[in-house]
């Protein structure tokens, strides 16, 4: 009975660990193969995925910074830690609306970023002074499932709560991201199949134990051809 509950505990850990793999393969895969980098429309963001540009503002005044713990707070009041990957996370305005005495008309995206504090944004961030806003044209990747969704949803809701600013529907931008290389991708969907097969194996293993446990229990096998059976296959 332990053998099998062990048994059963490692499957289980190895169909998680297949799903996440095979998941993420095919997520790669289906952006290697989305095409090069296109320039849309900052109003069209929100119907467009895959690797893209977008002529902005980043309203670095209303960036929050987010740790891997999922505590929020405004850029400027407390020091992230980079070597951990915590998050920043800035929302993005139509490039005319970038005034920092102004809140945004209309934003229309939440950017990713774990590299900003090494920048220019770092002596101000040093200073406790959020920077100002900029007008920029981002490039990165949207959609995929790129990007930490949950440390995303944590900064949502610290913009819906404390600053009045509607972020639900606006899509999560991974600044500085771009597709990967196809056979990298396929070869982690090809990991995580060969879980999905381990685990296969397994109870099919099971499955034949359990039959003949069953066979002796009912006489339809004696224990010298169990005991051969066992020789057998183990030699």
């Amino acid at each position: 009975m332990i053998r099998v509950l062990v048994a059963l505990g490692m499957g289980i850990g190895i169909a998680i660990v297949s799903s996440i793999a095979l998941m993420a393969g095919l997520d790669e895969a289906r952006l290697a193969t989305s095409g090069p980098l296109r320039e849309v429309k900052i109003g069209d963001l929100a119907h467009e995925q895959g690797w893209l540009a977008v002529s902005g503002c980043i309203r670095h005044e209303l960036a929050l910074g987010v740790t891997t713990e999922g505590h929020v707070f405004r850029l400027g009041t407390e020091h992230l830690d980079t070597e951990a990957h915590d998050r920043v996370f800035t929302p993005v305005s139509a490039a005319g609306d970038c005034d920092e005495n102004q809140p945004p008309r209309a934003l229309y995206a939440l950017v990713e970023d774990d590299e900003s504090l090494g920048t220019t944004i770092t002596y101000a961030f040093q200073q406790q002074v959020a920077p100002p806003p900029v007008s920029v044209i981002l490039s990165g990747v949207v959609g995929y499932h790129v990007g930490r969704a949950k440390l995303a949803n944590a900064a949502r809701a610290f913009y819906k709560a404390n600053l009045k600013l509607a972020l639900d529907d606006q899509p999560l931008l991974v600044k500085g991201r771009r597709p990967g290389v196809l056979w990298v991708a396929l070869l982690t969907s090809a990991v995580g199949i060969h879980g999905y097969l381990v685990c296969v194996l397994g109870i099919w293993w099971l499955y034949g134990r359990y039959r003949r446990k069953q066979a002796l229990l009912t006489g339809k096998t004696t224990e010298v051809e169990e005991d051969f059976f066992k020789s057998e296959t183990i030699d």
